[in-house]
């Protein structure tokens, strides 16, 4: 029994030890925790914390009538210092990191989730990417959005 108060005692020097100021702990505050949080994310120009709905649009092949019954919900966020288009389609999620030039947004890095997609959502997955294999541009007219470059033309909506 006294080694066992002997290994308790120990511990508990060892942890008091770390727990003091100065010690050199690197696990920070939770109030450290919230005040990075909201300087890493942050809502600006163009679209600010809005987000929007496509509600139409349109390809070369013609009307891309999957928009408005499975419609895209797209915002835009600054997350440490880069610029971050997130794009819900009917099946996963894409990421594009933009520069914003005046009415054009430039894709960067794209990432995607990869759940497994049952057709015809796939290639409503493929068709999204494609969009922004590209820059594209977009002008603000109230709450509509409308995104436009060579592979396609999207009308939104802000929710």
């Amino acid at each position: 029994m006294s080694v066992t108060v002997g290994v308790l005692a120990a511990c508990t020097v060892l942890l008091n030890g770390c727990a003091q100021e100065g010690s050199g702990s690197s696990v920070p505050a939770p109030s450290e925790i919230t005040s990075n949080n909201a300087q890493a994310r942050s809502c600006e120009a163009p679209l600010g914390c809005s987000e929007f709905t496509s509600v139409r649009g349109s390809d070369a092949a013609g009307d891309v009538a999957w928009l408005g019954t499975h419609p895209l919900i797209v915002s835009l966020r600054r997350a440490n210092g880069e610029r971050i288009l997130s794009v819900r389609t009917p099946c996963n999620y894409v990421q594009v990191e933009v520069s914003v030039n005046d009415d054009v947004l430039t894709p960067g890095w794209r990432t995607a989730t990869d759940r497994g997609c049952k057709e015809p959502t796939g290639s409503y997955q493929a068709w999204t990417e494609k969009l922004f294999d590209q820059p594209v541009q977009w002008t603000l007219d109230g709450d509509t959005l409308t995104l436009k470059n060579s592979h396609a033309t999207i009308e939104l909506k802000e929710n």
